[in-house]
């Protein structure tokens, strides 16, 4: 019987490890995926005069969110959370909406890979990463997770590069 309740203990410790992995990427890396994304779409020099132009946006940012936006002139995106960086890509339009539309009940599906698609899908991982109660991560649940993860981010990568391409003059 001990070296069940030992083997269980391992295997308990090992799934909690694979949720601090996923947790830490959904902290660190997904962030950086947008971070990028905004920095083409939206560079620092216009966000505040964006943001006031649109009445709706400026209106229902938070007290905080105005401070983290205030820094992005001297520290560009640096700051900014996924939940921040989703709203302003949201609102001010910068991509086209995903699939389904935003913060559709139903998360994009796994054909729906345009750019919008991308976004909702990184907050949606992010929430749900965040907000679990579950800290049980199998290796196969994380293994796909960080396979989601670098599709996104090979996407992303052709997006941008399509996008600047298309920006340089002839």
């Amino acid at each position: 019987m001990g070296a069940r309740k030992s083997t269980l203990s391992s295997c308990s410790s090992l799934n909690i490890s694979n949720f601090v992995r996923l947790f830490i990427v959904s902290q660190t890396e997904l962030p950086i995926i947008l971070r990028e994304l905004l920095l083409v779409k939206e560079p620092p020099p216009f966000l505040d005069g964006d943001i006031h132009n649109n009445t709706y946006l400026f209106s229902t940012l938070r007290g905080f969110e105005l401070g983290v936006i205030a820094t992005v002139r001297t520290k560009q995106y640096a700051d900014f959370d996924v939940a921040l960086m989703y709203k302003i890509i949201r609102n001010l339009n910068l991509v086209p909406s995903p699939t389904q539309g935003w913060d559709n009940r139903n998360p994009p599906t796994s054909t729906e890979t345009d750019i919008g698609d991308d976004v909702e899908r990184i907050r949606r991982i992010r929430n749900d990463i965040v907000h679990s109660g579950n800290t049980n991560i199998t290796d196969s649940e994380l293994e796909n997770r960080f396979s989601l993860f670098l599709e996104i981010a090979r996407r992303l990568e052709l997006y941008l590069k399509d996008g600047t391409e298309n920006m340089c003059p002839e």
